[in-house]
C-alpha cells in the first residue's frame, strides 16, 4: 500500500504513527468482515495491537476499478470521535489518502458476542457473562439515545457489533450507519439493519429512530438466552422473537433455553427474558427506553446495581425519572 501523502486524525494520544497502520493491511492480517468494511489486526511495535476497517469502496480493487465510495467513514468517524464511554468501542484515529479510508479502533480479542455464541465456544459464556454482556450493552446504547446531543440511534444492533474485550466485557461497535437524530423527521435514505433485527414498522415507514434499535437490543436478549440465531431454519417459518413467544405460550420456558445454560439461575434468566420481550413488542410505543431498560436489567441483580453504583459506573441519568414513563 502507497505510505505517502497520508492524513491523519487523531481522537485520543497515540503511540503510533499512520505507517505502523499501513504496514499491517495485509490480507494475512484480515480478522473479519463486516457490513462496513474489511477488519485487520495491527500489532504495534509497543507490542500493542489495534483493529483496523478498511471500509468497502474507499480504495482501488486490485484490477484498478474503482468501486463505490462508502459514506459510512464520514457518518462513523463523527460519531465516534465524539464519544467516550466504557461501552463504546474506542476510536484511536482515522488515516484517509484520496479516496482509501481506514479506521484505527481499540482491539477487542474476544471478538464479536455473535461469532462466540454461535461457535462450538459458546458454553464458555455461562449466564453471569451472558447477564454483564446484556447490561453492557444496554448501557452503552442508554449512553448513545439519552447523553448524546443530538440522541444518536445506532441503526444495525445485532450480536456481530457487540464485541467482547479479554475479560468479556461488552462494548458496541460499527456505526457505519449510525445517523444523528435531530428534531427533524426520523426519516432514512438507505435501508438500516440486519436480517432477524430489524423492527416490524420499518416495512411500511422505513423510518428509524430509537426504538428500532430498542426492538434490536431485545432480539440480542432472546439469542442470549436461546443461544439460537435470530433467523435460523431451526425455527421454521418464524424469527427469533415469534418462536421465543410460540414456545413460551405452548410449551414453557424450558424448552427455550440454551441447553449450555446451568438451570440454577432460571429465575433470573426468566426476568431477562421478559426485559428482551418488552424490547421486542410489535409496538414501538411498549418498548422501554434504553435508560429503563438498563435500569430494569440491573434489578434483576441488585448485588450487581449497587457495585455498578459503588464503582462510579452507574450514571445518574440511569434511575427513572418522570419523563420516562411515557415511553416505559
Amino acid at each position: 500500500m502507497d505510505k505517502s501523502n497520508w492524513t491523519l486524525t487523531s481522537f485520543h494520544k497515540l503511540g503510533f504513527s499512520e505507517y505502523e497502520i499501513l504496514d499491517c493491511v495485509d490480507e494475512d492480517n484480515v480478522i473479519g468482515r463486516g457490513a462496513s468494511g474489511k477488519v485487520y489486526k495491527a500489532i504495534l511495535s509497543n507490542g500493542e495491537a489495534v483493529a483496523v476497517k478498511k471500509l468497502w469502496g474507499s480504495c482501488k480493487e486490485a484490477d484498478g476499478k474503482e468501486q463505490k465510495e462508502d459514506d459510512g467513514f464520514e457518518a462513523e468517524v463523527t460519531t465516534l470521535g465524539k464519544i467516550r464511554h466504557k461501552n463504546i468501542v474506542k476510536l484511536w484515529c482515522c488515516c484517509t489518502h484520496k479516496d482509501c479510508k481506514l479506521l484505527v479502533y481499540e482491539y477487542m480479542p474476544n471478538g464479536s458476542l455473535g461469532d462466540l455464541l454461535h461457535s462450538s465456544k459458546g458454553g464458555i459464556l455461562d449466564w453471569p457473562t451472558r447477564y454483564r454482556i446484556a447490561v453492557d450493552a444496554a448501557e452503552g446504547l442508554s449512553y448513545l439515545h439519552h447523553d448524546c446531543v443530538p440522541a444518536i440511534v445506532h441503526r444495525d444492533v445485532k450480536s456481530n457489533n457487540i464485541l467482547l474485550d479479554g475479560e468479556f466485557r461488552a462494548k458496541v461497535a460499527d456505526f457505519g450507519v449510525a445517523k444523528v437524530i435531530g428534531k427533524g423527521p426520523d426519516s432514512m435514505s438507505v435501508i438500516a439493519g440486519s436480517c432477524g433485527y430489524i423492527a416490524p414498522e420499518y416495512a411500511y415507514t422505513l423510518r428509524v429512530n430509537e426504538k428500532s434499535d430498542i426492538y434490536s437490543f431485545g432480539v440480542v436478549i432472546l439469542e442470549l438466552i436461546t443461544g439460537k440465531l435470530p433467523v435460523d431454519a431451526e425455527l421454521g417459518e418464524k424469527d427469533l422473537v415469534k418462536w421465543v413467544c410460540a414456545t413460551m405460550e405452548h410449551k414453557g420456558i424450558d424448552q427455550l433455553l440454551d441447553a449450555k445454560l446451568d438451570l440454577r439461575f432460571k429465575e433470573e434468566i426468566s426476568k431477562v427474558l421478559h426485559v428482551g420481550l418488552l424490547c421486542s413488542s410489535s409496538l414501538p410505543i411498549n418498548r422501554p427506553s434504553m435508560r429503563r431498560v438498563v435500569k430494569m436489567l440491573l434489578e434483576v441483580r441488585p448485588l450487581e446495581k449497587a457495585k455498578s453504583s459503588k464503582d462510579g459506573k452507574l450514571s445518574p441519568y440511569y434511575y427513572e425519572d418522570a419523563s420516562d414513563h411515557s415511553v416505559a
